[in-house]
């Protein structure tokens, strides 16, 4: 829980930077989304759990979020398998909204190496339709414990970067009631992980507005192991459940 807690630490360091460098006088919004989620895929050896804490606060059309992923399961080597930052600001261009985010995302998903990525989205939504663009540069690396480990010269290359890869999100909204609605996505990224552009996911969202304060959702995803391919094979499928508080 130590890592959960030093994510935390780090979303209040950065809202009081944004607070002191944006007006004063401009009202902050802060949200916490919790969820869990349980699954499999082709390289999990079993069903996984995962928890995941993320904190928002919002200074006047600037959105600031971050958060991690804890693992409950031997899925991963670390406990702490996740972390991510977000800044999305909304504008108006030729008289349609949009939402711009740059992010950071960091994983060590092994116990020697390390992945990193940063990337831009452009958001666009209708009234029933989400289109949602970017693209992220993404970087694997060994870790500095690794290097001494495996006494690793500097001469050596100790890290692959992949420059630009496309990410992409379709969306289909219909609400059900004043209460409750229901959204299918076709994409190749979530909260924290991106998929290679030709490894879609498959994603419905079920919510539910509990009262002002609260939302409640639930997620089911399935992601193939290829798109576009003369064969195509089931690689893992994904529960969620989880509550959006607004503070």
């Amino acid at each position: 829980m130590i890592y959960l807690f030093y994510a935390i630490l780090r979303f209040r360091l950065l809202a009081i930077i944004l607070g002191f460098a944006l007006p004063m006088n401009l009202f902050s919004q802060y949200s916490v989304n919790t969820y869990a989620e349980v699954g499999d895929n082709a390289v999990s050896q079993g069903v996984y759990g995962n928890l995941s804490g993320l904190l928002s606060a919002k200074f006047g059309s600037v959105t600031a979020t971050t958060g991690g992923l804890l693992s409950l399961s031997n899925a991963t080597p670390n406990v702490f398998s996740a972390y991510t930052l977000q800044l999305q600001t909304e504008q108006t261009i030729l008289k349609k909204a949009f939402t711009i985010a740059g992010f950071y995302l960091w994983k060590p998903f092994s116990e020697d190496l390390r992945e990193s990525d940063i990337g831009l989205l452009v958001n666009l939504r209708t009234k029933h339709i989400g289109y949602q663009l970017g693209l992220n540069s993404r970087l694997y690396y060994f870790s500095q414990a690794a290097k001494v480990k495996y006494n690793l010269p500097d001469t050596v290359q100790t890290s692959i970067s992949e420059p630009v890869n496309l990410m992409y999100r379709l969306t289909f909204y219909q609400p059900f009631s004043k209460k409750m609605n229901f959204e299918v996505s076709l994409t190749n990224f979530d909260t924290y992980t991106i998929q290679q552009e030709t490894n879609p996911m498959l994603r419905t969202q079920l919510s539910y507005e509990l009262n002002s304060k609260l939302n409640l959702y639930s997620e089911l995803e399935y992601l193939q192991a290829g798109f576009f391919n003369m064969r195509v094979n089931y690689f893992g499928l994904l529960l969620r459940g989880g509550v959006v508080w607004h503070i």
